[in-house]
Order: structure tokens, then sequence, then C-alpha cells
């Protein structure tokens, strides 16, 4: 299939998703042509795929740059040139309402548009007054819909009341990239190193982080390691600093080879006020690092309370420690945890099965427009 992937290209899930789905579309000899404003941050150098730059002019009449409509151009450009069948848009706003005006545009062009929910599109930025109607258009309109996970799935029709729900495709990972094969971090030593990387967005409670590495700490000796940047990345420097922490906090910035990280760590903390699914914690797990996380969104469907980690209530500083001391202090707990974690990521997550279901899905909606 001739294929346009339409993302964001920083480390946020949604851009992490779509740039792995490009790569394993192009592994599987697929015509793959991945569209973003910059060269995403997970693409590989020897991608088969072609990387295509969004060119936004800026023009003195514009107050701000029309990027929007530059995207949509953009991508009418490829499906004519290069004969697209599908453009996929991974999340609704920019992207599914530019690859519908491209598909309008390019009219009587057969190409079908495809969009991937996930999360913070529908909950926060869509389901705004100055969003919403133009977002639910863009979905009501494009030929298939889907969502990483049910609790997102369900979260969008009760925001939007979609005329068809969005179909289930979950999440993915690399399991020959994100494996516990190397996952030899000592697990007799007394010093306990914590893991968090995001993007550092409000929705991530990086704060909170902190708050609860220092709780630990008090109790054990602890490292706690700070992958990522964003918004709040000022917030939680200060915040380690004023609590006499920061001598034990290493903030590190964004991470390409995020195998190795993960393997590195003990323990992997994701404390969201809510994930559509949880990707990080995903790759956690299939690193063989135990997962503690909010008993929020779609992480219910990632993490196996008592199994795979341990999902606790938003907020709640002092139940999160205790629940990482808990795993800390029997070994043998943490031992199971770790050897549990990546079978059950593989069982379910391994992009050898997840992509295949995108395949499917595509073929469906080309196929009925055939019929």
């Amino acid at each position: 299939m001739r294929i346009a992937i339409s993302c964001h290209p920083t480390q946020g899930g949604s851009g992490v998703v779509a740039t792995e789905l490009a790569m394993a579309l192009g592994d599987r000899d697929h015509d793959v042509h991945l569209v973003s404003d910059e060269r995403p941050f997970r693409l590989d150098d020897d991608a088969p795929l072609e990387f295509h730059r969004v060119n936004v002019t800026d023009y003195p009449l514009f107050r701000y740059p029309p990027h929007d409509l530059c995207l949509a151009n953009q991508l009418a450009d490829l499906v004519i040139e290069r004969d697209i069948q599908i453009i996929h848009a991974h999340y609704a706003v920019p992207h599914a309402v530019s690859a519908m005006l491209a598909a309008d545009i390019v009219q009587p062009h057969p190409v079908k548009v495809v969009t991937t929910v996930h999360g913070t599109d529908i909950t926060l930025v869509g389901s705004h007054h100055d969003f919403y109607r133009v977002c639910r258009h863009a979905m009501s309109r494009c030929d298939g819909l889907t969502a990483v996970s049910q609790w997102l799935c369900d979260r969008t029709q009760e925001e939007f009341d979609l005329p068809v729900a969005p179909h289930v495709i979950p999440n993915f990972v690399d399991c020959d990239r994100f494996t516990a094969d190397n996952h030899d971090i000592d697990e007799n030593t007394d010093e306990l190193i914590l893991l968090h990387a995001s993007n550092f967005r409000p929705v991530k409670r990086v704060c909170d982080v902190v708050r609860v590495f220092a709780a630990v700490q008090h109790h054990t000796p602890a490292r706690l390691m700070m992958v990522g940047d964003g918004p709040e990345r000022g917030l939680a420097g200060e915040l380690a600093a004023e609590l006499g922490i920061a001598d034990r906090v290493d903030f590190v910035g964004p991470q390409f080879d995020m195998g190795d990280v993960y393997r590195n760590a003990h323990i992997f903390l994701l404390l969201s006020d809510y994930e559509s699914f949880g990707l990080s914690a995903l790759e956690a797990l299939a690193c063989g690092t135990p997962v503690v996380a909010s008993r929020s969104g779609g992480l219910i469907e990632v993490v196996e309370d008592h199994v795979t980690g341990r999902l606790c209530p938003v907020g709640q500083i002092q139940q999160i420690a205790d629940a990482v001391l808990g795993i800390w202090a029997d070994r043998a707990a943490w031992r199971q945890m770790s050897d549990t974690a990546p079978k059950a990521a593989r069982r379910v997550y391994c992009k050898d099965k997840i992509v295949p279901q995108y395949e499917k899905f595509y073929e469906g909606i080309l196929h009925a427009a055939q019929v």
C-alpha cells in the first residue's frame, strides 16, 4: 500500500507511535511517506521510508504562520504526485483536519483518510470549545478512526458522540529494541534507581514524581533519573532543590536509546493525571522494569497491579511512595515483577502483533471503497 503518515515530531506518545508505525510498515514493504514539521525524534537514519518536512510559508499578511494549510497542501501534493492511497493522521488537531482538507482538494482521487486519536487531542484540545466542532467534524468525516486504548475509545464517545465509535488498536513496542535481555541492573544493591520519562507537561505531574522520590529516599538510598524536557522541567528542578534532594535527582534531557535507560532502572514512575495508554510504561515493562503508575486512564490496561507493577490513586504521594518501598523491600517480589513484565508486554503488545491490525484496517477501508 501507498501510505502517508502525518504526525507531531516530538517525544510524546503520538509522535513516537506514528514514527514507529511508519518504520514498521516500511519494513513490511509498503511505500511509506512520513510528514512532519521536523524530523521526528524516533526516526532512524536508515528507516525504509521517505520523510517530508512541512514547509510553512511565513507571509507578512498572516499574524501567525498558516501551518495547517501548508500541511494540507503538502499532503495533497503527495497524494497527486505519489498516488497515495491512505493518509493516516495521528492526532485529531491539526493532522486529521489537514488530512480531510487534502482529501477534498484532490477529489476525485480516491484517497482515504484514517485518524488515530492519542489522548490529549481528545481530552484537552479537542474537547475545548474553540476546537470542538472542527475536531468532531474531522473525526466524523474520516474513512476510519482508531483509538490507542479502550479507555480512550470510551472517552471519545463520551465527549463527541460520534456516528461510529473508534476501532481500538493499542500502542505497541518494538520487542527487538525494548528487551529485557540485558537487564542486568543489580537487584542486591542498597541504592534504588527510580526513573521517569515524559514531555514534562502539567498532566504528567512531574513534581509528584519528585515528591514521591523525596519520601522514598528517607527510607532507602536512592537516585532519580528524569528523562525528557518540557514546560515543568524548571518547576521540578526547583522543587528538588527546595526539598534538599537536588544532588540525587538527575535531569538528563531527551534520550534516543531509551532501551538502555529503562534497563538501568529498578522501577519506572508514571504518575500522570491520566494516560490514554502509557507508551513509556509499556516500554519499561518490555525492558523488565516494574512500573508504579496512576490508577487512571489507559494505564490500567497496560500495568497489571501486583503483577507487573503497582497502580495507585493520582496524587497520593505517601501511598505511591509506600508502593515503591514495598516492591523494593521484597527483592523476590521485585524479581518476579521484573521477570513477568516483558512476558506480559510481548504477549499482547509487540509490533509484530499490532502492525498487522493496522494493515487489516487499511485494507478494509480500501476494499469498502471498491465495493
